[in-house]
């Protein structure tokens, strides 16, 4: 009986480690990003001309201030010509932030963390962010689980 007891504790352990290892994997893939330009619909460019109040949360506020450092080097343009246009918290429904890319492995779990988007020269620039550091943008993004974060 003590043989079948540790060797229940053993499987555990392994399984433990092996969620953690992906989960890990998961979220240090999101690092990399890529511009995504889009149209906006006639009746955002008045949104766009207007940058909206920052946040006060200030982890969101760090994450919209990289985001805008990224998306003003990618277009070679001063910080002050980029306006927000929204920064949302959400919920992604996995651990690639809505932006799975192909041949990565993620994990399957409700990941908070927060919708940016930028405007320039009339295009839009989403970026999806975790709660963490990480900031990323997509060419076929994924939206965040509907109803959340309200429902956790």
């Amino acid at each position: 009986m003590l043989k079948s007891h540790k060797l229940k504790h053993d499987l555990f352990r392994i399984v433990l480690i092996a969620w953690v290892g992906l989960t890990m994997i998961g979220c240090s893939q999101v690092t990399e990003t890529q511009e995504i330009p889009a149209s906006p619909t006639e009746g955002d460019a008045t949104e766009m001309s207007q940058p909206l109040p920052t946040p006060a949360t200030s982890g969101l506020q760090a994450l919209i201030e990289k985001a805008t450092n990224d998306l003003a080097q990618r277009l070679s343009i001063a910080i002050d010509q980029i306006n927000l246009i929204e920064a949302t918290e959400v919920v992604w429904p996995d651990s690639s932030l809505g932006c799975p890319q192909e041949g990565m492995l993620y994990t399957q779990v409700l990941t908070p963390g927060f919708l940016i988007l930028l405007g320039h020269d009339g295009n839009t620039f989403e970026y999806h962010a975790s709660k963490g550091n990480y900031i990323t943008t997509c060419t076929n993004p994924s939206p965040p689980v509907p109803g959340m974060p309200d429902n956790t």
